[in-house]
């Protein structure tokens, strides 16, 4: 008999941590419990219990100590009752789960009426709706869909390891229940892989054996899709529950497990199934195509390294199958010794030697890393390998990851070579391994980094405060200035004291310049800088002999329905009020004066907190009047000799 493992089994992400978080916990020499199971999964459940880490059903329960919330999530009343109680809280939820349940949320805050797709006595599902402040409603078969009224806004969060199928025809359904809909698909990739590669085995072996708890969803549902295609499915939870008579002529077994189930278990039960083959007569092989082992390395050559792994014969990975990208020369990757993980591509070819793969291997442990990533969001270290359209190509843990253009910088990055060769720190934005998917971004790393540059420099920026900066690029409406990770933008009419038409009249790309904090957004993330503040204002020094009852030269320089503004000099203009243009009535400018037209005014007042001047061209006149009409009298008595009073003052003298 030939027992065959499903490439995906066992413990996935969510569970692994949940359980590693438990056992870190266990350490502790304070009280531990679990707010119910931790996991769907007696024997785990009971390895906890060994280790200290008791049960609770309830929160009253627990009187003190540390609470661990289980993978499958509570509601925000649990937690709210936990940190009232002066309980310490582990929080061992999901990731996905963890998603499922702010989706929930935010589609009630927009006004959804939001549809939880799953098994509603499921403690997942409960806990989904509870963060829908219990207004959601669980739909879990077609008939109860199509049963669902019509609401005009449907949102659907679906339980994580709901059956991606079922999820689909389900749907079918709701889109045409509503006026509005929107998905949040939160069904994990682990359980959609798992349930995929369960099936693709039970199809081609004899019988097969599903390992998990028998209260475990997920588990279950494996055993439902595996009897579709296999006619012999046993659901057992430990290896003390198989029967020696399930195996007699059986040429082909395969072993999936739940997402609660760990590896030892696993290991019991195959090794259970050799003893049983062996007592019915029968030879176990376990070294089949897709078997992964642990090798170690007895000889590295430049083409092709030899792998001990236990059998009769030795491992060989050629170099293709060693790394990705494929190396120069092997020993680039491996040296003597080294212990790695082997895929089987061939358990025995012509020559009586094993065909391994390295680059296989890795692949599968590297999308376990490449979903904790994900799910962590922790930037990875890749290398850039070449450039192709519409973006980079890079290795990440040995696969190979796309980076859209659009994800290499915070801007458009016109010649995109600059980057082969280097190494990048990315963040995971995509993730799909049935389609070989992987998409990352370093303008998501580089976002983030801003951000916390952002978040330090406004919480230190204030309006008045003198910076440094860097000019980094000019628009038409003015220029852009980093002061150190946050670009601010100079007005075009902050930019100079006086009228430019351009920025790059003033500045350009590369100057190091001196600004003024006019306005500080934090909530929209925006400085509005001055570039002319930092200088003295030339229309002070220009206006310093200028006082009010001077007579000054001037040209019109623009007309306006209310008056005339008249360049005295470069920089400075006043303004000619209507009524202080012409002793009849204006009604327009326009009228009366012409732009270019050279005129002589009077200055009736000047504002220097405003920089205004007020000119008067009535006064002026009149002054010119005056002076004259003084003239002329000056020039009378001159040719008259001698005054009036001389002339006729004798006939006004008193006789005393």
């Amino acid at each position: 008999m030939k027992v065959y493992l499903a490439k995906h089994r066992g413990f996935c992400y969510g569970v692994k941590r949940a359980v590693e978080l438990a056992e870190a916990t266990a350490n502790s020499t304070e009280n531990v419990h679990t707010l119910g199971p931790i996991i769907h999964n007696p024997q785990v459940v009971g390895r906890l219990a060994d280790q200290g880490i008791a049960v609770a059903e309830d929160l009253s329960q627990i009187k003190d100590g540390k609470v661990i919330i289980r993978s499958h999530g509570v509601g925000p009343r649990i937690y709210d009752e936990a940190k009232a109680s002066g309980l310490e809280i582990v929080d061992a939820t999901c990731p996905h789960v963890k998603k499922a349940q702010q989706a929930a949320a935010e589609l009630l805050v927009e006004g959804y009426k939001v549809v939880v797709v799953g098994e509603r006595h499921h403690p997942e599902v409960k806990s989904i709706v509870e963060w829908s402040k219990n207004t959601a409603t669980v739909i879990e078969t077609t008939e109860e869909a199509q049963n669902l009224p019509f609401t005009a806004r449907i949102g659907v969060v679906v339980q994580t390891t709901f059956a991606g199928r079922d999820f689909d025809a389900i749907v079918a359904i709701l889109k045409a229940k509503c006026d509005e809909f929107r998905i949040e698909r939160t069904i994990c990739n682990a359980t959609e892989a798992r349930q995929g590669a369960a099936v693709e085995l039970a199809r081609t072996v004899d019988i097969m054996i599903i390992i998990g708890g028998k209260n475990s969803a997920n588990t279950s549902r494996l055993a439902e899709l595996c009897h579709e295609v296999c006619r012999k499915v046993f659901h057992i939870e430990t290896a003390q529950e198989l029967k020696k008579e399930w195996f007699e002529d059986v040429k082909t077994a395969g072993v999936t497990a739940g997402a609660s189930t760990p590896d030892w278990i696993i290991k019991e039960v195959v090794q259970t199934m050799e003893q049983l083959g062996q007592e019915n007569g029968q030879e176990i092989s376990q070294l089949e195509s897709g078997t992964i082992l642990k090798g170690k390395v007895v000889s590295v050559r430049p083409d092709e390294v030899f792998v001990d792994i236990g059998y009769k014969a030795e491992g060989i990975i050629s170099k293709a199958e060693l790394a990705y990208p494929t190396p120069e020369n092997a020993a680039e990757v491996v040296k003597d010794g080294d212990i790695i993980d082997v895929y089987v591509i061939e358990a025995e070819n012509e020559e009586g030697n094993v065909k391994l793969s390295k680059v296989r291997a890795d692949k599968i442990v590297a999308w376990e890393k490449l979903q904790s990533a994900l799910d962590d969001g922790q930037p990875l270290a890749v290398k850039v390998t070449e450039v192709v359209k519409g973006g980079l190509v890079a290795a990440v843990f040995g696969l190979r990851g796309f980076i859209p253009a659009s994800q290499v910088g915070l801007r458009f990055v016109q010649d995109l070579s600059q980057h082969v060769g280097q190494t990048l720190e990315v963040l995971l934005i995509e993730l799909n391994q049935e389609k070989n998917k992987i998409v990352l971004s370093r303008r998501a790393v580089l976002e983030k980094e801003r951000r916390k540059v952002e978040n330090e420099i406004f919480a230190k920026v204030a309006v008045n405060q003198e910076l440094q900066g860097t000019v980094t690029r000019l628009a038409d409406f003015g220029a852009f200035v980093d002061i150190g990770g946050v670009e601010g933008l100079v007005h075009i009419s902050d930019l100079s004291w006086q009228r430019v038409k351009t920025p790059a009249e003033v500045v350009n790309v590369g100057d190091q310049v001196k600004v003024i904090v006019l306005k500080v957004d934090v909530q929209a993330r925006k400085l509005s800088l001055g570039l002319k503040q930092t200088l003295r204002d030339p229309w002070f020094d220009a206006t310093e002999n200028i006082a009010e009852g001077m007579l000054v030269n001037g040209t019109v320089s623009k007309l306006a329905k209310f008056g005339a503004f008249i360049k005295i000099k470069d920089g400075v203009e006043g303004l000619v009020h209507i009524s202080e243009i012409s002793e009849r009535r204006v009604a327009n400018a326009a009228d009366v004066l012409e732009v270019g037209q050279a005129v002589k005014a009077k200055v009736i007042g000047v504002d220097k907190a405003s920089k205004r001047i007020a000119l008067s061209i009535i006064k002026a006149q009149e002054d010119a009047e005056r002076a004259e009409y003084q003239d002329y009298l000056n020039t009378q008595d001159k040719q008259i000799g001698v005054t009036l009073g001389e002339k006729f003052g004798h006939l006004f003298k008193r006789e005393d």
